[in-house]
């Protein structure tokens, strides 16, 4: 989505000698970097050209005075640091002598030469990505033989400009790879993926220039956002390039000015907005500007959590004991927080520090895991815990709505738009969802056509409903969750790997159920919420059984399992045959000898009936005992359903028909 929260603004018209915007435009010919290679440098391409190298030390002493920008930086990087690894690149951020300041790569790289403390100015590697980007202050591409030395002829590198506060360039972002075979629809991936990320650790570093002012954020064309920062008389003290490229001044120079000399008087409502925060439209030229206002208390850090008090690990020879939970149990209405979504092993940790740092940003995040696994319930707690709770939370399943309805639904409608469409239209989740969150469910059902669609809301911001002849601009933060691999997907072109990229901000992967290493405490968690604020506990031999079976369903199915006991068990204990799994080999005398008395062969009736029973079983047990999710998984009616399973005795007393999302 856009960064920034302001609307679209009138673009500017270009005038001679205006700013040239440094991240977008065709890359640099470098035609002239081989010139001046031949003529300024006298190298010659054939020779053998080392890198020089500096000591820790020296290192240290260039990256000090860098320190803010590398630390932005690292922030920045750890938004795409997993798909840049995933198709064979390295991320590095350079000063303006070429010097790699700071280098982000996997054990797997295979580029071992652009390092931390090595130097890449054009003066002494030739044209390079690096180099020729601090000359030409453009972004710069160099694949394999366009790097001036033959030694370097297996880099393939793609740079963009980093630019300070006051839109003066400070240092190149650069990602690169040693693939001779990388594919073109990758590079260009990753070309566009560096300028955008140069964009926004440019624009990270001016809003942190001017944190404690006012900030203005609007957007203008293709250009990233336009941010203005004022004094609190409304005077400007700082402008990001797209800002001074939309005013079109010359030189690229701030113009101090009283933000009024620009826009039409309007104090009194810029200061009651920034006071709380919001939007305010701004009259320039007979043209409004929508801007979004971004005041000192946005960069205020979140209030912390209170933690939650884990209930302790079960004792191997004891029940899990009511002292071993939080002493006010967790309520059967109150959904689990994020921490408790992702777990509590070393990965989940670092999974939760991640998306602690970013969300909330406007970083799409991608939710990966089985069915059953909370994928849902994750983007529900993501929503409340981050800055848009208040808002709507929209969610969208892409693989329950036919094919058909998926563009109308997700994108809307205008009145009329086609027979059988509601008189007044329909504003589609998508603009439902402005200002809030909207869940992409099942993503990696959406038909290719549609995933163009939506790439390009992404890209843009903007949404036309179908036949409405118009186009909104909005404000959503995406998260998507599937179950399918769709890097798979992407092989076998079904689904876009440029949608992926761009979906997979952040990437959280939820393990399946029988993998939790915090099993104990996330059944003992759910059953406190299940159990409608009775004095419900589990017992030694329940939670063994429940830790031994396969969990095909995952949290979903242990949320029924547990409902169900706790509804059905004496004495306020859940014992094992409160349970009611079906799923473990039976041990007793007689199956200690197997028997090999002869059987008669089946008959053609009795193979129908145990396919239907099993048939009827897999369907339960994927449901997590849903009746309904079952008959309409089965295409059949509830009440026949209910018949078969009295029929194959499965006892139809064990499910109960309740949604239990």
């Amino acid at each position: 989505m856009p960064d920034g929260k302001g609307a679209q603004l009138p673009a500017a018209a270009p005038r001679s000698g205006s700013a040239v915007d440094v991240f977008a435009g065709a890359p640099v010919n470098l035609e002239a970097s081989w010139r001046r290679c031949v003529d300024r440098y006298r190298f010659d391409p054939t020779s053998k050209q080392r890198i020089v190298v500096l000591s820790s030390s020296e290192l240290r002493e260039h990256c000090e005075p860098f320190e803010q920008t590398l630390a932005a930086a690292e922030e920045e990087l750890d938004y795409i640091g997993g798909p840049l690894s995933d198709v064979g690149f390295i991320a590095s951020v350079s000063n303006m002598a070429g010097l790699i300041l700071h280098y982000r790569t996997d054990p797997d790289s295979n580029v071992d030469i652009e390092r931390a403390g090595s130097l890449w100015g054009e003066g002494i590697a030739g044209t390079n990505g690096v180099g020729t980007c601090i000359i030409e202050r453009r972004p710069t591409d160099v694949q394999g033989t366009q790097h001036f030395f033959r030694d370097f002829s297996a880099l393939s590198c793609t740079s963009a400009p980093i630019l300070s506060p006051d839109s003066a360039m400070v240092g190149v972002l650069n990602f690169a790879t040693a693939n001779p075979d990388v594919d073109p629809s990758t590079f260009r991936l990753a070309s566009g993926l560096v300028r955008r990320v140069a964009e926004r650790l440019s624009n990270r570093l001016f809003r942190m220039a001017f944190r404690d002012g006012i900030i203005l954020s609007g957007r203008s064309g293709t250009q990233g956002p336009v941010l203005f920062a004022l004094d609190r008389e409304h005077f400007i003290v700082g402008a990001n390039h797209a800002a001074r490229n939309w005013l079109n001044w010359q030189d690229g120079a701030l113009r101090p000015a009283e933000l009024w000399t620009i826009f039409d008087r309007d104090p009194d409502t810029l200061s009651r907005v920034a006071a709380s925060g919001g939007t305010i439209s701004l009259r320039r030229a007979g043209r409004d500007s929508l801007f979004a206002i971004e005041t000192p208390s946005a960069f205020a850090p979140a209030p912390q959590r209170p933690a939650r008090q884990s209930p302790g690990a079960p004792s191997p020879t004891a029940p899990v004991k009511p002292a071993a939970r939080s002493s006010t149990p967790a309520r059967a209405d109150a959904p689990p927080n994020v921490e408790e979504c992702v777990g509590s092993t070393a990965t989940a940790r670092s999974q939760f520090k991640l998306l602690k740092r970013v969300y909330g940003r406007g970083l799409p995040v991608l939710i990966l895991g089985e069915t059953g696994t909370g994928k849902d319930t994750l983007a529900r707690a993501l929503h409340q815990e981050g800055g848009r709770a208040e808002r709507a939370f929209v969610a969208f399943n892409c693989a329950a709505v036919p094919e058909t309805l998926i563009d109308s639904e997700l994108f809307g409608y205008g009145v009329g738009a086609f027979t059988g469409a509601r008189r007044e239209g329909s504003p589609g989740r998508l603009i439902e969802a402005d200002g809030g969150t909207l869940f992409l469910d099942e993503i990696g059902d959406m038909p290719l056509v549609l995933q163009t669609r939506l790439l390009r809301v992404l890209e843009s911001g903007e949404v036309s409903p179908l036949g409405s002849g118009k186009t909104r601009t909005i404000d959503v933060q995406i998260i998507a969750a599937t179950n399918q691999n769709l890097k798979t997907r992407v092989a076998q072109g079904l689904f876009r790997e440029d949608l992926y990229y761009r979906l997979a901000g952040v990437v959280i992967q939820l393990q399946p159920l029988r993998d939790r290493e915090d099993f104990a405490q996330l059944a003992q968690r759910m059953l406190d919420r299940v159990a409608g604020g009775e004095d419900v506990r589990l017992s030694e031999d329940a939670l063994a059984r429940l830790a031994r079976h396969r969990w095909p369903g995952n949290a979903r199915e242990l949320k029924f399992v547990l409902q169900r006991a706790a509804q059905i068990c004496e004495g306020g204990w859940i014992r094992p045959e409160d349970l009611m799994l079906d799923d473990e080999v039976p041990r007793g005398p007689e199956s200690a000898v197997p028997d090999c008395a002869p059987r008669p062969a089946p008959t053609a009736r009795d193979s129908i009936h145990a396919a239907e029973r099993t048939a009827i079983a897999d369907a339960l047990a994927k449901c997590a005992g849903d009746v309904v999710k079952t008959a309409d998984a089965l295409k059949i009616s509830r009440a026949t359903l209910y018949r078969k399973m009295r029929q194959h005795n499965l006892r139809p007393q064990r499910y109960v028909d309740y949604d239990l999302h």
